[in-house]
């Protein structure tokens, strides 16, 4: 019974690590989501363009079928809805991701900023605080930006 039961256990103790890599994963999304739908809705209209961007970005970074990346869509507004800052949010980012990772989400912030083709005072106000939130150095946030609004203005 002792083999059996210790072979049990660590079946057990492999799909329980399982399923918390997946709760971090979903965690994980669900932050990112959320700092994407505070970039949509920040300066107070949400354009198509910019709803669509979100989805085919939250598509394409974790490789979600339409229907997934819809529902994230949605759990993303409801948490961004009930949030009262960004810190609960790019904290989640910043213990799971590294810098290159962090750079990334910011950047996916400028695009969707960015897709209705203007960036208003509340939109980069965001985008400095986020930066700062997920210890994106100056140099590197300032290099997104510059390549955003180079091709906005194209």
């Amino acid at each position: 019974m002792g083999f059996l039961d210790d072979i049990t256990a660590r079946f057990k103790s492999l799909i329980g690590d399982e399923e918390d890599a997946a709760a971090e994963d979903q965690q994980l999304q669900k932050a990112i989501a959320t700092l994407l739908v505070r970039s949509l809705v920040i300066d107070g209209e949400e354009t198509i363009e910019e709803a669509m961007k979100l989805v085919d970005l939250l598509k394409s970074q974790f490789e979600l079928s339409d229907r997934e990346a819809e529902d994230l869509f949605k759990e993303a507004k409801e948490a961004e809805r009930d949030a009262t800052d960004l810190f609960k949010f790019t904290n989640v980012v910043t213990e799971k991701m590294d810098r290159d990772g962090r750079i990334s989400v910011l950047e996916m912030m400028f695009e969707i900023v960015a897709a209705d083709g203007k960036v208003d005072v509340f939109e980069e106000n965001l985008m400095n605080r986020a930066s700062n939130l997920l210890r994106v150095p100056d140099y590197y946030r300032d290099e997104v930006r510059s390549k955003l609004f180079a091709l906005m203005s194209k």
